[in-house]
């Protein structure tokens, strides 16, 4: 059962994720320069976005970005409607023709599959992505403050929204377990 309260925290978890996902995709576009300009209220904007560090793992910070805001987002919603990751039924019988020839094999590993990922908490999922991600995000201010010497406006405005996200997430898992305890 939804409480009102943690319906609400997965609202503003939902909305802050899609305020990110917006930045992200702005940076993105300019980085990848299918934009040429970049709107910043200081001249950091584009020092940041056109330094060594813009990309990393072999794509731009920005696309990793709407990687993670899209990938909380998702979650997000899911978790709107889902309190775990897969359904919950039993397992799907295996088929008296398949038996003994192994034919019914990857049916039973997608079972299994299921029934690991249902028993994982989607609140302890967003957790551990929006921990991730506030970490990342620390580590790329990191490198604004003391590396490139600049600050970009619009990552600040990331790195905000995702703290936001994190700490959002922390008091929903945290609320969540604690009112999923019995009452004594």
């Amino acid at each position: 059962m939804t409480t009102q309260r943690a319906l609400y925290l997965r609202m503003a978890i939902g909305v802050l994720a899609l305020l990110g996902l917006l930045v992200a995709i702005y940076l993105a576009l300019y980085e990848v320069r299918l934009s040429n300009s970049l709107v910043c209220p200081n001249t950091g904007c584009e020092e940041v976005n056109q330094s060594d560090y813009v990309y990393m793992f072999g794509l731009p910070i920005g696309v990793i970005g709407v990687i993670g805001y899209s990938t909380v987002l998702g979650v997000t919603m899911a978790w709107m409607t889902r309190r775990r990751l897969a359904p919950t039924e039993p397992p799907l019988k295996r088929h008296s023709s398949a038996a003994g020839t192994g034919a019914g094999l990857p049916r039973r590993m997608g079972n299994v599959a299921r029934h690991v990922l249902a028993a994982i908490p989607v609140s302890l999922v967003l957790v551990g992505l929006s921990g991730f991600g506030f970490l990342f995000s620390l580590f790329l201010s990191y490198l604004e403050l003391f590396v490139i010497h600049a600050i970009c406006t619009w990552c600040m405005i990331s790195a905000v929204l995702m703290t936001f996200i994190f700490v959002l997430s922390m008091l929903a898992w945290l609320w969540g377990e604690r009112l999923a305890q019995p009452i004594r």
